[in-house]
């Protein structure tokens, strides 16, 4: 997807709570600290940058995924600090269809953030991407993925035994697909 011709330049979106805009070399330091915590990368498929050297490889890594067109990813920043707390991205395109994704800081759970974020990563997809369908697959044990895009109307499509497995780990996790349509979204 050519995003640079649809949104003319990485969007920064503020919100009540947070910063969306795009992830700098700076971000390195915060982003290898929270993926260093198991809560946060335990329900995704690999454990995250295990150096800042590595740290800065991803971000270069996913900044050049935007520009190639199959990775939009945002960072979560605190609106106050602008440190980088998370990150939420859509990628996979397909036709009109992406996947959503998204991590968080463990100190920042239960306050409201990531609904923030995939509010407006949800209105970026369909009312500027022109997506029909927006899907999520969640590990059988997130509980917390699974409510909160139940919040946004996603429908529980089917269960996907051993679907995922881990980078690190090898381990194969069932997962659950989840999906939104255009007309389904509430903006």
């Amino acid at each position: 997807m050519d995003f640079a011709k649809i949104l003319k330049e990485f969007p920064v979106i503020e919100t009540q709570k947070i910063r969306l805009r795009k992830l700098r070399l700076e971000d390195a330091p915060a982003l290898l600290k929270y993926y260093s915590n198991e809560n946060v990368y335990r329900n995704l498929d690999w454990n995250g940058p295990e150096t800042i050297e590595r740290s800065y490889e991803v971000i270069k890594l996913w900044n050049k995924g935007y520009d190639a067109g199959w990775i939009i990813r945002f960072a979560i920043a605190d609106k106050v600090t602008d440190e980088i707390i998370g990150t939420i991205f859509l990628s996979e395109f397909e036709g009109k269809r992406a996947e959503i994704g998204y991590e968080l800081s463990e100190q920042y759970w239960r306050r409201g953030i990531m609904a923030e974020a995939v509010h407006e990563v949800l209105s970026i997809g369909f009312d500027h991407l022109g997506l029909v369908r927006i899907q999520a697959f969640v590990s059988d044990e997130n509980i917390a993925s699974k409510v909160l895009l139940k919040k946004f109307n996603f429908k529980e499509e089917g269960y996907l035994r051993k679907f995922e497995c881990h980078s690190v780990t090898g381990e194969c996790k069932n997962m659950w697909l989840y999906s939104l349509l255009n007309t389904e979204f509430q903006n």
